[in-house]
């Protein structure tokens, strides 16, 4: 005889509780709470902005180009945007916006260096700067930097030169005395460097980038003379054109 097994009983299913909800919902209060109190408390605030190399430029023109004052967002701008902001001054180069918790932030400038030198009709002494910008000199004392003469404000040639001249090694833009346009048909952005060592130099703006380890050289190891750069390099010394037999 077949016997019948007895159906499985269902376990009685357990009511979910609710207080994991609860505590969840509290959890989040409480966290938002504290996010909207940290925001409205003073270590979410600029307290502290420090600027360091300006040479041509003030703090407070950095400051002012920031749009920030203390009191305000210690996150917003970003450190980016902040960057942004003072690279539009002309005398500015580089920046790095370094944001330190809680309060300070530290923007570390880069000025173009300064690679010649300017005198204007009334004796006021000017500033040029590797990107062509010029800016007075309030002493009045001449930089150690060669002199520019005869070139015009909106001469591109001129701005390229001064570029030329922000790369260039310490000791030879030290040793410039003068550089002055010199322009011909076939070149006309040639030029004419003076030194103090008593070289005089014909080259072109355009190849004077790559004609600088052989003008190093010559500056460095030969007696003052005239320095020809263009298409071939030639180097003549003084004493060879007062030689008996010199043409």
């Amino acid at each position: 005889m077949n016997e019948r097994i007895p159906a499985l009983k269902r376990e009685a299913e357990i009511p979910r509780r609710r207080g994991g909800k609860l505590l969840g919902l509290v959890i989040l209060l409480f966290v938002i709470v504290l996010v909207v109190l940290f925001f409205r408390s003073p270590l979410s605030k600029v307290n502290d902005i420090h600027v360091t190399g300006t040479n041509h430029l003030s703090e407070a023109e950095v400051k002012n180009a920031l749009g920030v004052q203390p009191g305000n967002s210690f996150f917003v701008p970003s450190s980016s945007k902040l960057g942004e902001r003072i690279r539009k001054l002309k005398p500015v180069k580089d920046v790095k916006v370094l944001k330190k918790f809680p309060g300070t932030w530290e923007i570390q400038v880069t000025e173009f260096s300064e690679v010649a030198t300017e005198i204007t009709a009334d004796g006021s002494v000017w500033a040029v700067l590797g990107n062509g910008l010029a800016l007075p000199v309030k002493d009045r004392v001449l930089p150690d930097r060669p002199i520019l003469t005869g070139w015009k404000q909106g001469d591109a040639a001129r701005k390229a030169l001064c570029a030329a001249l922000g790369n260039m090694p310490e000791a030879l833009v030290a040793d410039l005395s003068e550089i002055t346009p010199d322009p011909s048909k076939a070149y006309p952005d040639r030029i004419k460097l003076f030194t103090r060592s008593r070289f005089e130099v014909l080259t072109t703006v355009g190849k004077l980038q790559e004609k600088i380890p052989y003008l190093s050289d010559i500056v460095q190891n030969r007696e003052p003379g005239r320095v020809v750069m263009l298409e071939a390099d030639t180097y003549m010394p003084y004493s060879a054109e007062t030689a008996p037999g010199a043409p």
